[in-house]
């Protein structure tokens, strides 16, 4: 774990919710009551992060896989939206840098691709180490749900 600086503590969900633009429910990554996808619009002055969706069901079980076990890892690049059309890592991945501090986890960088080779210029968030865990426990429970054993 790293020295820990002062960040502002935000509050990160997932959840299934009905989004503009998808025509059945989707699950959804919420910071601070907002959908990750609009904080990155807001933060970039963009909409180029409309239509990407956490990756949960991904058509290549290896990159479920994957991503699944990136979850439980810190100081590590993982992936957090995808496109919805391919539901894979061949098109739009948004990728963030997840660092344990003392007394929270940071998503410090935020790129495009796997290995975020293209920046995405936002702020990072930090969150409150227990909402962080209880996250990635949800998180992982969706994607196990629908995991074929």
């Amino acid at each position: 774990m790293g020295k820990s600086k002062k960040y502002i503590l935000s509050k990160i969900d997932i959840r299934l919710d009905h989004v503009h633009g998808f025509q059945n429910p989707q699950n959804m990554i919420y910071i601070n009551e907002i959908t990750l996808i609009d904080y990155l619009n807001q933060n970039t002055d963009s909409d180029s992060f409309n239509l990407l969706v956490p990756p949960i069901g991904l058509y290549d079980a290896s990159d479920q896989q994957k991503v699944f076990e990136l979850l439980d890892y810190t100081n590590i690049v993982i992936p957090i939206l995808v496109c919805s059309d391919d539901m894979d890592f061949s098109c739009t991945v948004v990728s963030t840098s997840v660092v344990e501090e003392k007394d929270c986890f940071v998503w410090k960088s935020f790129g495009y691709y796997m290995d975020m080779s293209k920046p995405i210029h936002v702020l990072p968030i930090a969150f409150e180490k227990y909402n962080y865990k209880k996250f990635v426990e949800n998180f992982k429970g969706l994607i196990a749900s629908g995991m074929i054993e």
